[in-house]
């Protein structure tokens, strides 16, 4: 597996942008053709999107795995980018307002699988943000240090998922930013909240933290700007919100307004959504995963 992502890096940095790019989308059309359980899942969640349009919630589906394995592309060459790259690759100019919404007790970015996220950290520590990142442990240890590593030498510090909780609240604690993606089915013991119209169930953790460490929350995304270029923009709303003094009301206010903010990001270009898991709770209990 490390071979692979070694590999991976040096050929996707060989070949030229253009045609890794076209690869990559011929092998999305592929996966989307070849991947019904993945495919039926993507085509119900932009479903929510289109109103029940199913001709372009499949158009959108399509085009969102193959924007995927284009994300991938620019993950392995991420593995071998330095910051002057990743400044030419981020176009922003807002940075003066984001670092207002420091206060003391940090920021927390909530943002999606959505254009090409692993920029956003990376730009944000840059611009002399201290930022940390939510990462899972790959179980091949040497994939895991190289994954870390890419990383960490652009300047973030990275806390693993299995110890999120204390590791986010110190980082908050310290004034310092902490991103996180909240796009991410939880069925069992997450916080329901509306989303394109109908109820989901998403992780309850990043606003029970932002609220416990008085933080400011930010919605951001960070699209694409043209399909065969990898420079991407950044969307970002700060989410205001004054908390009752009802823990659990607030964490589901809290989460409910960045979902607010973030479906309207969505909007703007669905296709840019990675999102092949069933997240809505009506199409979790069609399946029987609740």
């Amino acid at each position: 597996m490390y071979l692979g992502f070694r590999a991976g890096a040096l050929i996707a940095r060989a070949v030229p942008l253009r045609l890794s790019y076209a690869v990559a989308r011929a092998a999305g059309w592929l996966v989307y053709l070849a991947w019904p359980g993945g495919r039926r899942r993507c085509v119900a969640n932009m479903m929510r999107v289109t109103g029940g349009d199913a001709t372009e919630a499949r158009r959108l589906a399509r085009r969102s795995f193959g924007n995927y394995l284009v994300y991938l592309v620019d993950f392995v060459r991420f593995l071998g980018t330095d910051a002057a790259e990743v400044d030419r690759r981020v176009a922003f100019d807002g940075w003066p307002g984001l670092q207002a919404e420091r206060r003391g007790h940090g920021i927390v970015f909530m943002t999606m699988h959505f254009g090409n996220w692993d920029l956003g950290a990376a730009i944000l520590a840059q611009k002399g943000f201290p930022i940390s990142v939510i990462a899972d442990t790959f179980a091949d240890a040497a994939v895991n240090r190289l994954v870390i590593d890419s990383r960490e030498h652009l300047g973030m510090k990275v806390i693993a998922a299995e110890r999120m909780g204390p590791g986010i609240l110190r980082a908050l604690r310290g004034n310092d930013v902490v991103a996180v993606l909240i796009d991410i089915p939880q069925p069992s013991d997450g916080v329901e909240v509306e989303f394109f119209g109908e109820r989901i169930a998403v992780p309850d953790g990043p606003a029970r933290i932002a609220l416990r460490a008085g933080s400011s929350v930010i919605a951001a995304t960070l699209p694409r700007m043209h399909p065969w270029g990898d420079r991407v923009t950044v969307d970002v709303a700060p989410v205001r919100f004054t908390p009752s003094g009802d823990q659990e009301a607030d964490v589901h206010g809290l989460t409910q307004a960045v979902f607010r903010q973030l479906e309207q990001f969505v909007r703007r270009d669905p296709s840019q959504w990675y999102i092949f898991r069933s997240l809505w709770i009506a199409d979790l209990a069609r399946t029987g995963q609740t």
